[in-house]
């Protein structure tokens, strides 16, 4: 056997398998251990296959494909936003961490025998590769635990907690009184924390009719996203995107792309945001004021349903109601101009 196809056995082990391993322990255990922690499993996405618990049902949908599995665990909205507390999601995190760490120190004794023979088939490297790289994918964990909790918190994205937990309490978006990101006293932000700012601070800014100063923000997250694969935590930048690109700035071509990357996951999603988006997208890019309508009482019966804090449903109300008196003005031969242009 070749030296490149050793080192294919062991980079297919060591990268492949054992992050897509990692991954499934992870799963399993938020799965099992969430609820404990006043969390839930919200989504799993996979390869272009994304399953999103609505309404406590599974929802399949597909997106474009990834190489990634990933998953999402939230706040578990069935109990009182009040109740949720912070350090259990910390908890939780540390849990699956250390269940990681225990894994791959059970596989590397279970595999101990393959790392002392002499001559050594393919069999024998792939193994060897996947127990290495388990120990190199939790130590990855803690690492990142680590620098989270002890690095992070104290940066912008202990700033965005603050903010969801000012917002859980009740206090309104229109009230934050929220700067862009390069104002805040916050040095070198990454592009991942300026993402999950970017989706607090647009709900800001609609709330506060600031569609203007949507423009600098939306354009660096457009950026920064069709950059990378589909990450489920960033789902609702994307929604707020393809808002700005339907209604503030429209762009037909920036529109379809971030629904194009989306997949079908925008499309299933029943709760009001998503039918909103989908509503402006429908009427200002597809001039469709049907199927516009149709999306926006869609949004207003999901007012009744959805899990989402009294400031986020006042604010999907308010722009319903606004598609909705444009779309009204144009079935009665009123000329429409959008609020921002």
């Amino acid at each position: 056997m070749s030296f490149p196809e050793k080192a294919g056995i062991f980079i297919t082990g060591f990268l492949l398998f054992a992050v897509i391993a990692k991954e499934i322990i992870g799963l399993i255990a938020d799965f099992i251990l969430a609820p404990l922690f006043g969390m839930r499993v919200k989504g799993v996405s996979f390869f272009g296959l994304a399953f999103n618990l609505q309404n406590n049902k599974w929802v399949a949908s597909k997106h474009k494909a990834t190489a990634l599995i990933q998953h999402d665990v939230r706040f578990d909205d069935r109990k009182p936003f009040e109740e949720y507390d912070e350090k259990k999601s910390q908890a939780l995190q540390l849990t699956t961490t250390v269940i990681k760490l225990l894994a791959a120190a059970a596989i590397c004794f279970a595999c101990r025998g393959f790392f002392v023979k002499d001559k050594k088939s393919p069999l024998d490297i792939l193994v060897i590769s996947f127990a290495l790289g388990m120990i190199l994918q939790a130590l990855t964990s803690l690492g990142i635990f680590l620098y989270t909790n002890l690095v992070l918190m104290k940066r912008l994205s202990g700033y965005i907690n603050t903010l969801l937990s000012r917002l859980r309490k009740g206090e309104d978006l229109a009230a934050l009184n929220l700067q862009p990101v390069e104002m805040l006293p916050y040095d070198n932000p990454t592009n991942a924390e300026k993402i999950l700012y970017y989706q607090v601070y647009m709900a800001h800014l609609a709330a506060c009719d600031r569609y203007e100063d949507m423009r600098g923000p939306s354009h660096q997250a457009m950026d920064y996203i069709m950059n990378h694969d589909y990450f489920s935590q960033e789902t609702l930048a994307y929604y707020w995107l393809i808002f700005f690109f339907s209604e503030v700035e429209p762009n037909e071509g920036n529109a379809k792309s971030l629904l194009t990357k989306l997949g079908d996951i925008i499309r299933n999603d029943k709760d009001s945001n998503a039918r909103r988006v989908l509503a402006y997208y429908m009427f200002n890019i597809q001039h469709n004021p049907e199927r516009a309508e149709a999306l926006v009482t869609e949004g207003f019966a999901a007012l009744n349903t959805s899990h989402c804090l009294p400031t986020e449903r006042e604010l999907e109300r308010k722009l319903l109601t606004k598609l909705n008196q444009r779309i009204n003005d144009h079935k009665h031969g009123i000329n429409v101009n959008s609020d921002v242009q």
